[in-house]
C-alpha cells in the first residue's frame, strides 16, 4: 500500500502555485490605470470655448466632444476627459449636467502629444454657471 502522505507535499505546492497564478491573473486589470501624466502636459492649461457634440457619462472616464472653431474660423473636435461618473456624482455631475448644442467654456491640461485631447479642470455654462468640477484632477 502507497502512503498518502508521499502525496502530500506535491499537491500543497500545486495548489500554492496555482494560487499565487491565479492572484497575478487577477490583479493585472488594477496596472492597467494610467497615470495623467503619461498622457498630458501637466505644466500647461488651455481653455477652449465650443459647442457639445457629444457627452457620454461613462466609464472609465466622462467625455465631452467640443467642437471649437480654431484661428482659421475651422471646425475642429476637442476630446475633453474627466474623472469617472462616480467620483463626478459625488461633485455633482449626472447625465443631463451638459447637453448636446450647448456653448460651453472648458479649462483644462492639453495632451502631451500635440493631440486634439485634454483633460477637464473646469467647466463653465454660457450663463456663467460652473459645472461640479474642483479644479483638480482627482480618478
Amino acid at each position: 500500500m502507497i502512503a498518502l502522505s508521499s502525496y502530500t507535499r506535491p499537491l500543497k505546492a500545486a495548489c500554492v502555485l496555482l494560487c499565487a497564478f491565479a492572484t497575478l491573473l487577477e490583479s493585472a486589470p488594477l496596472y492597467a490605470h494610467h497615470s495623467a501624466a503619461l498622457f498630458y502636459s501637466m505644466g500647461k492649461t488651455i481653455t477652449l470655448k465650443g459647442e457639445i457634440a457629444r457627452f457620454n457619462f461613462r466609464n472609465p472616464h466622462a467625455i465631452v466632444e467640443l467642437m471649437v472653431k480654431n484661428d482659421k474660423g475651422e471646425l475642429e473636435r476637442w476630446t475633453c476627459e474627466t474623472s469617472a461618473p462616480s467620483a463626478l456624482r459625488r461633485r455633482g455631475w449626472s447625465q443631463e449636467s451638459l447637453n448636446v448644442g450647448e456653448n460651453v467654456t472648458i479649462d483644462g491640461i492639453p495632451a502631451s502629444d500635440g493631440t486634439k485631447l485634454m483633460r477637464i479642470t473646469a467647466v463653465t455654462k454660457a450663463d456663467g454657471t460652473k459645472v461640479g468640477v474642483t479644479g483638480k484632477i482627482d480618478d
